[in-house]
């Protein structure tokens, strides 16, 4: 493909290069603090923290939330126990949930031997994204944008069902995102934030492959599929 030359305006260099100076990973990823005395006593609402502790494990590397997945998984079998005296059918949400906890535990270990990482690219991601979209609708390239739409879509539906074939399809998207922002020919400080926003998402998604492969992908679907059935069972629990 032949170099496109564009005007870029100054303001858009200067807000490059204020993506590119203003980087610091000393700050501490976002964490949930527990209060156990205002711990919910819906079970369902219990469960959904419970999910919400694995994702801030997985986006943000949060080491506590594997505490926090213990303290809520405690306090909603204990609900359970509760709902089973009051003569309430609970037994196959039981074994679900002894599956689920089993599969979370096992990825929120593997992934806290990444922590570091995880936390690292994640809070570049958040310092860097809203400059990194209006360097995006300020070059005004209808295919960059489709193209960036799509790698994140991929790596949305990776990190919920990950399959080989998703991984493929991010991979490809990245590349190509790469290959037509070198293809601008644009200003050095307006390209290389740009590309270091992209090469961070790619750290980040080979990340989670790596995390994903350990634990096993068929541990990983099943573990979206159970929270799905068992969120729909708890629902039907009568509220404290």
């Amino acid at each position: 493909m032949k170099k496109i030359f564009l005007l870029i305006p100054v303001s858009l260099v200067a807000t490059a290069g204020l993506l590119w100076t203003n980087y610091d990973d000393t700050e501490t990823p976002n964490t949930i603090t527990i209060s156990t005395k205002s711990l919910p006593k819906d079970p369902a609402k219990l469960f959904s923290l419970e999910e919400r502790s694995v994702r801030n494990m997985i986006r943000y590397g949060d080491e506590k939330s594997i505490s926090s997945f213990q303290a809520y998984s405690e306090a909603l079998d204990t609900a359970l126990i509760k709902a089973k005296k009051l003569g309430i059918e609970t037994q196959n949400t039981q074994k679900m949930l002894s599956q689920y906890k089993q599969d979370s535990q096992h990825l929120m270990q593997t992934a806290s031997m990444y922590s570091q990482k995880l936390h690292t690219y994640s809070k570049f991601e958040a310092t860097q994204e809203k400059a990194f979209q209006v360097s995006l609708e300020q070059i005004g390239l209808y295919e960059l944008k489709t193209t960036f739409s799509n790698l994140e879509k991929a790596r949305v539906e990776y990190i919920k069902e990950p399959s080989l074939q998703t991984q493929a399809r991010y991979e490809e998207l990245t590349k190509a995102m790469t290959q037509m922002i070198s293809e601008l020919y644009l200003d050095e400080t307006i390209e290389k934030p740009l590309i270091s926003y992209i090469k961070n998402n790619a750290h980040y998604f080979k990340t989670i492959v790596s995390i994903y492969t350990t634990v096993g992908l068929e541990s990983i679907n099943r573990l979206h599929a159970n929270s799905y059935t068992i969120k729909a069972q708890l629902e039907l629990l009568p509220k404290s």
